[in-house]
């Protein structure tokens, strides 16, 4: 069953893979939150509201949930779902209940065409520019959260996803160098390495060269940005879409973790390791400021 959602998550390409006009930072630097839409406070405040994006391919909205902590000056941790994770809170919810505060503001991004359940897969990858878009609008809308809660007293931010949220969180930090620790579950900037596995495992032929494919989805070149120190990956040792063997090499050894599991589903057998590896990068991010 995990195989068959697997391949139900990942669309056959095809000519979605030709033809992309634009790079991933060209959708970025066109796309904006639509300040009439909502007001900056209402980022900061409890609950969930819905986020207006202009973009390049029209105009989409997004959610966010938030979740403040009782001290305004406490640090501020954005997380990211999955790819066609519904609702998109629902890892957000297990790794940090509500029941079991952390000493953070917490806010869950939601990313364009995630408000139906085939929008994922039917919109976000019609094209590489939708799926450059599906990237793009997560994080702006995470640099405006982070503007407005540092704008009212919080000291520094830890970004963190699993799968696609985890490769948000490395772009996020790669492109705009705004946190203190990022924080990737089952995910790394290797993209086009995942794609062209998924491909080789459902017999799928994809219409472009392995180096072709490289150039648009292999995001190793944003993660160089990064000071390795801050980031805190987590691997699944038998995951078939993040296999380890061809992803592991992208991280330091000393700051990688390892877990016996697979990639689906993975989140929901490894809650208070990954509760308890969120809390260890928000310590450290603490630390750097001593």
């Amino acid at each position: 069953m995990a195989l068959f959602a697997m391949n139900w998550r990942i669309p056959d390409m095809g000519a979605a893979l030709l033809n992309c006009p634009v790079s991933l930072e060209e959708v970025l630097e066109q796309t904006r939150l639509r300040n009439d839409q909502l007001p900056p406070y209402q980022l900061t405040a409890p609950g969930e509201h819905k986020i207006q994006l202009e973009t390049r391919l029209g105009n989409i909205e997004c959610k966010i949930m938030v979740r403040p902590a009782a001290d305004v000056n406490a640090p501020l941790l954005l997380y990211h779902h999955g790819l066609a994770e519904f609702p998109y809170t629902s890892t957000w919810q297990r790794l940090l209940p509500k029941d079991s505060p952390i000493s953070a503001h917490t806010v869950a991004i939601q990313a364009p065409y995630h408000n139906g359940l085939t929008d994922p897969v039917r919109k976000g990858f019609s094209s590489i520019e939708h799926l450059y878009q599906m990237f793009a609008g997560s994080i702006r809308i995470m640099q405006y959260v982070q503007d407005e809660f540092a704008r009212q007293g919080s000291p520094y931010s830890v970004v963190s996803g699993v799968s696609w949220g985890g490769i948000t969180s490395l772009l996020y930090e790669g492109l705009l160098g705004k946190t203190r620790a990022t924080v990737p579950f089952f995910a790394s900037p290797r993209l086009a390495q995942a794609v062209w596995d998924a491909a080789q495992m459902f017999g799928r032929d994809l219409p472009v060269t392995r180096d072709e494919l490289d150039e648009m989805l292999d995001f190793t070149p944003i993660y160089e940005r990064i000071d390795h120190r801050q980031v805190f990956p987590v691997l699944g040792e038998y995951d078939l879409f993040f296999r380890f063997e061809n992803h592991a090499p992208v991280y330091d050894k000393k700051s990688l973790v390892t877990l016996p599991l697979t990639h689906v589903g993975a989140m929901w057998q490894s809650n208070g390791t990954a509760r308890a590896h969120i809390l260890k990068a928000l310590a450290w991010a603490a630390d750097q400021a001593n």
